[in-house]
This record gives structure tokens, C-alpha cells and sequence, in this order.
């Protein structure tokens, strides 16, 4: 990407660099950590950075699947709702995951399902913050397969992301249903999911499933080798979609536009 201006980017290839920077810190460097200390801040660390890296990538959903429908995307009326909303997730997750593990490492007796009363308000909080995401990314999905899926290019990248993230939630809500199975609607639940692994075959299909599903997007939105060849192509029909930006394709461009003005 660094031979094209990053004005000619494009919203998915913007985002990717934000979320393989978040993906080097979701599979924790800092892991080692573990083994060289006794207390209880490299597991609240892998926590914060677990819950970093996957409200980064709900973020990044709403901002797609909004953000293709516009060509203007100034930060407070587009991100800061959006910020907002995923930030109670993010705070919501740290809070339940952390309090379990400091409680442990200070008494080893300590049974976070006789606790559990004094969280039920995160808990609520957090599960009503989850159902109002689910229902705003399937307005957003609706709205914009129902305005773009008949423009070339676009319904392209709509349906690429949709399979994509279809693909990643499905294998998610498989392997979390296998995982906990009846136990999925106990009310420890949420910490639970933050801060344990049972075995090396959960830890490793989380962050397989999730480092696989990044390496994806990069490779398909980087950039061929011969794309800065073919913008000598742009005024033949044939290629110009490839080169055409999101607003040329929507509203025109310019060029076209004056082409078709007579001259008195």
C-alpha cells in the first residue's frame, strides 16, 4: 500500500492496517510474562488485549457495512456513536474477566458463582449492549445489501465481507456452544468465556479461526502488482471499474459529466 497515496484507499484496506496492528497484541508478545512474574497483571493484561483486539473488529463491522453507503465520513456523526457503543462492550468484558482474576489470585477459595450477585448489573448491562449491536449490524446489513447490491463493485465487496464474517461468527458460536454447552446460559458465563481455556484445542481454534480470518482480508484488499499499471487503462470501459473510486462509481465522475454538457 505504500505506492498509492492513502486517499486512494479504500475503507477495507484502511481498517486492515488498524486491525493487524490490534492482531500482533491479540496474540499477546507479552505472554512469557506469565512465567516470569507471581501476580495477577499478565492474565488481566492477555484479557485487555483479547477484548482490544475483538471490539476493534465488531467496530470495524459497523464501520464497513455503514461506511460503504457514504463517501463523507466525518468522525463524530460516524464514529463516535459507533465508539461509543462498542467501548460499553469493551469496558463491560475487562470489568467481569478482571474481577474474577484478581479475586483468585487473592483468595484461592474464591467461587465467582456464589459472587456473582454483585455483578448483575454489568452483566445486564452488558448482555442489553450485545443485543442492541446484534440488531444495529443487521439494520446496517440489510440497508446496505438493499441500496448496493445491484451496483457492480460494490456488491462484490458486500458479499465477500458478509461470507467472511458469516464464516467467522458461525465457527465462533460452534466452538462456544461446544465449549460450554448447557452451561452457556449460567450466569458466570461471561467471565468464564474472557479468561479460560479448558484445553489446547479451544486456545488454539479461537486465535486459528481469528488470525486465519485476518490473513484472509489482507490478502484479498492488498493491492496486485501490476495495479499501478493498470491506471493507464482508466479511460478504457473495460478496465475503468477496477480504477474508479466509490464516489465515480455512484455519482460519476467529473470527466463524464462535462463530456456530456453541450458546447455553445
Amino acid at each position: 500500500m505504500r505506492r498509492f497515496s492513502i486517499l486512494d484507499w479504500s475503507l477495507e484496506q484502511r481498517w486492515m492496517i488498524v486491525l493487524l496492528i490490534f492482531l500482533v497484541f491479540y496474540n499477546n508478545p507479552f505472554y512469557p510474562l506469565t512465567f516470569l512474574t507471581d501476580n495477577s497483571f499478565p492474565t488481566i493484561l492477555d484479557g485487555i488485549l483479547q477484548a482490544s483486539f475483538l471490539c476493534t473488529l465488531l467496530l470495524f463491522w459497523l464501520s464497513v457495512y455503514h461506511g460503504i453507503r457514504q463517501n463523507v465520513r466525518r468522525f463524530l456523526p460516524f464514529y463516535c456513536p459507533k465508539i461509543f457503543l462498542v467501548s460499553l462492550l469493551w469496558i463491560f468484558s475487562i470489568v467481569l474477566s478482571s474481577a474474577r482474576i484478581v479475586q483468585e489470585f487473592r483468595d484461592p477459595m474464591y467461587n465467582l458463582t456464589i459472587d456473582i450477585k454483585q455483578f448483575t448489573t454489568y452483566r445486564v448491562i452488558f448482555y442489553i449492549v450485545g443485543i442492541f449491536y446484534v440488531l444495529y449490524l443487521l439494520f446496517l446489513i440489510i440497508r446496505a445489501f438493499g441500496e448496493l447490491r445491484n451496483m457492480p463493485y460494490f456488491d462484490v465487496r458486500l458479499k465477500f465481507t458478509t461470507v467472511l464474517m458469516l464464516c467467522v461468527v458461525s465457527i465462533s458460536i460452534t466452538i462456544t456452544t461446544l465449549r460450554f454447552g448447557s452451561g452457556i446460559i449460567e450466569e458466570n458465563f461471561v467471565p468464564e468465556l474472557a479468561s479460560r481455556y479448558k484445553n489446547s484445542v479451544e486456545f488454539l481454534s479461537f486465535y486459528s479461526l481469528i488470525n486465519l480470518y485476518l490473513y484472509t482480508m489482507a490478502y484479498v484488499y492488498s493491492p496486485a502488482k501490476n495495479a499501478a499499471i493498470d491506471s493507464l487503462f482508466r479511460d478504457n470501459p473495460t478496465f475503468s471499474m477496477i480504477n474508479d473510486s466509490d464516489e465515480d462509481v455512484v455519482y460519476g465522475s467529473d470527466h463524464e459529466a462535462s463530456q456530456l454538457t453541450p458546447i455553445r
